[in-house]
């Protein structure tokens, strides 16, 4: 590591990392596939399995494995460095001095409380690495007034933000379905709970799958089925949560790609994350199944039943809600929200916004 010291920084040269080398999706990847559209720039992605994403990655990336002699030459050379959770001790050992670190986060405005607003209920080992994450910054982003807050209290975080949205979701603004399809999905996106708790979860038998799948085209027509994504803290064990040998239910825990599982569904359903807010950006229903609202150990910023969307916390709750729900009425309340309670600035422009960010870097 001393010895990498002494290597000069490269101007043009990128590295990006998503959950610690385990994803290729979110904010970094958006970014760095902007990036890698001008030839100038050398960009490189971090994987624990770099040949398990060599033919996702975009051309022009290099897929390289985390540890290896290769990588820590990178991080040691890379003029930016770019990230979406903590990222500190031995995948990153210093930061060099001419060095620049973006770190995006995987979410936007959530209602649980997070960083050092939960600091209680986080491993002392994350607390510190966290302190020595926030000390390197140069930029974070932000989708709206009330995550900006959120850095520079749970995160105390004081340096540059850009708050103009988040890289990933600037599809969202644009998109629209290019046709209407009878197979219709909804997206579970349940967040995690420290504890292991299973019986939380939705979607555990096969009744429960048809009660719901039923209700769904009672209400809006077609054929329905369940998408089924795993939180990343989850993926060692989520398979055993579910009743996967029903033939409406889809695993897709593996995919790395959030956003584009939410472009291809018609709801959502979740119970804290704040998949929520970035699903709503679509105008599509969401609904939440929060069983556990009193026992939760995060706490929260926001009530869940104090959000737009539909609040159950059981089963026969949720029925009643995808049966009652009022499509337009949802859409005055999430407008509503956005605009008084979040401050919600997702322009559609924010991977633009981040690379005019590096470009003046460079340029001092």
């Amino acid at each position: 590591m001393n010895i990498l010291r002494l290597f000069p920084i490269s101007k043009h040269r990128v590295i990006s990392i998503s959950w610690n080398g385990a994803s290729y999706n979110c904010n970094p990847r958006a970014i760095a596939e902007k990036l890698v559209e001008d030839k100038n720039w050398e960009v490189y992605y971090a994987f624990q399995e770099p040949k398990k994403y060599k033919d996702i990655v975009k051309e022009g990336i290099k897929a390289i494995e985390i540890g290896s002699l290769e990588y820590y030459y990178l991080i040691a050379t890379s003029k930016f460095v770019i990230a979406n959770t903590r990222f500190a001790g031995y995948l990153w050992p210093y930061k060099k001095r001419g060095q620049k670190y973006i770190q995006t986060m995987h979410g936007g405005h959530g209602i649980k409380k997070v960083e050092f607003d939960v600091e209680e209920c986080l491993d002392r080992g994350y607390i510190e690495t966290a302190k020595e994450d926030t000390q390197r910054t140069d930029l974070m982003l932000s989708d709206s007034r009330y995550w900006t807050n959120i850095y520079r209290t749970a995160f105390q975080y004081t340096g540059e933000i850009i708050e103009k949205g988040l890289p990933r979701n600037d599809k969202f603004l644009t998109y629209s379905p290019s046709s209407e399809s009878n197979k219709k999905y909804l997206l579970y996106t349940p967040t995690f709970r420290a504890d292991g708790e299973k019986s939380v979860y939705a979607f555990r038998t096969k009744e429960s799958i048809d009660r719901v799948t039923d209700a769904l085209a009672q209400k809006f027509g077609g054929e329905w089925y369940i998408r089924i994504s795993s939180h990343p803290n989850m993926r060692s064990f989520y398979k055993t949560i579910y009743c996967f040998d029903h033939p409406r239910m889809i695993d897709v825990g593996d995919e790395s790609e959030l956003q584009e599982l939410m472009k291809d569904s018609d709801v959502l359903l979740t119970d804290y994350s704040s998949a929520e807010m970035d699903f709503s950006l679509l105008k599509r229903p969401v609904f939440q199944l929060c069983r556990d609202r009193y026992q939760y150990d995060r706490g929260f910023y926001i009530n869940p039943e104090d959000l737009p969307f539909p609040y159950a916390e059981n089963e026969e709750q949720l029925i009643d809600n995808i049966l009652s729900f009022d499509n337009d009425k949802y859409l005055r309340k999430l407008e509503k929200f956005n605009r008084e309670v979040i401050g919600l600035n997702e322009t559609g422009h924010a991977t633009e916004a981040v690379v005019k960010w590096i470009l003046n870097k460079l340029a001092k």
